[in-house]
């Protein structure tokens, strides 16, 4: 959880601010009334920032001072204040606050829980800026670096196709319209032929461009574009939006791949997601098998501690296989108590281990002294195909096939064929 340090002395700006950073945000708020509070806070090396905001007129820091404070501590520093000057505004954005806000609105509050959020969420985001341009390209970098994003650079086309897979989390690209030997839609047409709207913005730039060539640049598949003579605020604005909307995509993908109690991947990923990844296995000629798996008499645990019981036995499991699991297997909640695992070019005797160790992880999770030792002992029976089948579906029937053995067998047990 991130922590933000709100320097704020209004109580009613300070109780409003908090309860959405923390209830809205989810964050974790350290707020103080006066600069040296704010001090402390810093000097105390327990204590890990991540975004500071505060307000400008404090009663030991009348002129802003907070924000030198702040930003000497490595903080990006977002000022909202209800003090509109448009001089020190100004002075205040040259020297690298992340923004300017004022309170003057509901909606002024709405957007600072929103930006502190979006700034916390962009150290996990990598960006890439595309211009030939080297003061251009210093210029938008060092915009998008201040909200916190990992930013990276290329001058030419070529230069930056080679960065793409080197670069982990890239979400963004910032790409100049007109560059020698090639213009941006030759890349654009590259980033879009690996990742799509979706997946990652992409918003162009120009200081020269006319409203036919936004409106092509748009249709072959730009996020947005903007020129370069815009503020310094609605570019970053724009910025936001855009990495909002990705956000809110992915948000809504994860409900409709996602199993809602244990965050594992529901079958009707896996029937999209994991089947590539078993079809990508048995294209290469290697084995893909999957295992089957049943939380034996769970019927019973539903019936004799009720149904709060057994969900906390679902998610207990569903975060035991998704820390037991080999980085490359797929694990996914079919429906109730039954699971399975799509284990790509993972040899038999590694399989093997890595389910009897899932096993035992139940008999540890509900025996004595387990965290749901209050259920008393339950198992599990699991089935491994051999990894020959051709497609997900028989490979999954085989695995069923194993499964059903293991029950017949006394369940607690792998059985594989």
């Amino acid at each position: 959880m991130g922590q933000v340090l709100l320097v704020e002395d209004t109580p009613f700006f300070e109780r409003v601010i908090k309860r959405q950073l923390t209830v809205s945000a989810g964050l974790d708020v350290i707020s103080v009334p006066t600069r040296a509070d704010a001090e402390r806070v810093l000097a105390d090396p327990g204590i890990v920032l991540d975004v500071a905001l505060v307000d400008l007129t404090l009663p030991d820091a009348p002129d802003g001072e907070i924000v030198d404070v702040t930003m000497a501590a490595g903080l990006p520093t977002i000022v909202f204040s209800g003090r509109f000057d448009e001089r020190l505004r100004d002075t205040l954005l040259a020297k690298g606050v992340v923004d300017y806000i004022l309170k003057d609105n509901a909606s002024s509050l709405a957007y600072v829980g929103t930006l502190v959020q979006r700034v916390y969420a962009n150290r996990n985001i990598d960006a890439l800026v595309v211009d030939d341009s080297r003061v251009d390209l210093e210029i938008v970098a060092r915009r998008l670096r201040l909200y916190q994003l990992n930013v990276h650079t290329a001058s030419d086309h070529g230069t930056a196709l080679a960065m793409l897979d080197t670069i982990p989390n890239l979400r963004l690209v910032v790409l100049d319209y007109l560059m020698p030997r090639t213009d941006g839609f030759e890349l654009l047409r590259s980033l879009r032929a690996r990742h799509g709207m979706h997946e990652m913005a992409v918003i162009g730039l120009s200081g020269q461009a006319g409203p036919e060539i936004i409106a092509r640049f748009l249709k072959s598949g730009a996020n947005d574009f903007l020129p370069k003579s815009c503020t310094p605020e609605e570019f970053m604005l724009r910025i936001s939006q855009n990495l909002d909307t990705l956000d809110r995509i992915q948000a809504l993908a994860d409900m409709a791949h996602r199993d809602a109690l244990t965050g594992l991947s529901n079958r009707r990923h896996l029937f999209s997601q994991g089947r590539g990844i078993f079809d990508a296995a048995r294209h290469k000629g290697a084995g893909a098998r999957v295992a089957s798996i049943d939380i034996d008499r769970f019927k019973s645990v539903n019936d004799t501690h009720g149904h709060e019981a057994g969900d906390a036995l679902i998610r207990a499991f569903g975060r035991a296989l998704a820390e037991c699991c080999p980085p490359q297997a797929f694990p996914a909640r079919l429906g109730g108590d039954e699971f399975c695992v799509v284990l790509p070019e993972l040899e038999h005797a590694a399989c093997t281990r890595f389910l009897d160790a899932l096993r035992l992880s139940m008999n540890t999770l509900t025996g004595p002294g387990g965290t749901l030792s209050r259920i008393g002992p339950v198992t599990l029976s699991i089935g491994l195909n051999d990894g020959t089948a051709d497609t997900l579906e028989d490979a999954l029937h085989a695995a069923d096939i194993q499964l059903y053995a293991a029950k017949s067998a006394g369940r607690d047990c792998v059985v594989a064929s």
